[in-house]
């Protein structure tokens, strides 16, 4: 489905601002990003995930989410929590990633300084003083290496354009929904700091 399609069946703009072309979004564009219509995640959640009303519609919806969508929704729901555990970091770094591209001065490899933002050891600073602390759970660290930066991206993006939240909450409705096992461990467990 195309973005105008999307954007009319819900009702709403998708981007409110960002690099275009006559029809769909400049993604390596290194002076700008698309910066979300606070309404599009809004109008995805309710949209989407009609499961959250319908148990039987999740029932035959079940098998797409598991062959599909499971994998995916759990990378981002994993990384949003390893750096949603250090809320300063985060910050720090959705105001340093619009700040250069504000500026003009995004390197195209600004992201693979998150390629190991999984592993236990990965840190901002080399002063163990100064290093940004996380939480982390065994096994975070499979998460592919390329998939977690461009992640890591997504998250950095939405802190920065304001619908993280609203990405948050529709992301976590779906994994409710279509993987209450798999979020039970993954709010339940104490992480490792």
């Amino acid at each position: 489905m195309g973005l105008e399609a999307l954007s009319e069946l819900l009702g709403t703009e998708i981007y409110r601002s960002g690099p275009r072309s006559s029809s769909s979004l400049v993604l390596n564009d290194t002076s700008s990003f698309g910066y979300y219509n606070l309404n599009f995640p809004k109008a995805l959640r309710e949209y989407l995930i009609p499961a959250k009303q319908s148990p039987s519609f999740r029932a035959i919806t079940q098998s797409v989410y598991d062959e599909y969508i499971k994998e995916t929704a759990r990378s981002f729901f994993i990384v949003y929590q390893k750096m949603d555990s250090n809320p300063r970091f985060f910050k720090k770094e959705a105001e340093r990633y619009k700040r250069l591209t504000d500026d003009d001065r995004m390197d195209p490899f600004y992201l693979n300084r998150f390629i190991l933002f999984m592993y236990p050891a990965f840190t901002d600073n080399e002063d163990p003083y100064e290093a940004s602390k996380f939480a982390f759970r065994k096994g975070d660290e499979e998460i592919d290496a390329q998939i977690v930066k461009e992640i890591v991206g997504f998250w950095l993006r939405r802190k920065v354009d304001g619908t993280e939240r609203e990405f948050h909450l529709g992301l976590t409705d779906l994994i409710k929904i279509y993987d209450p096992e798999f979020f039970m461990i993954r709010t339940n467990l104490d992480p490792k700091l």
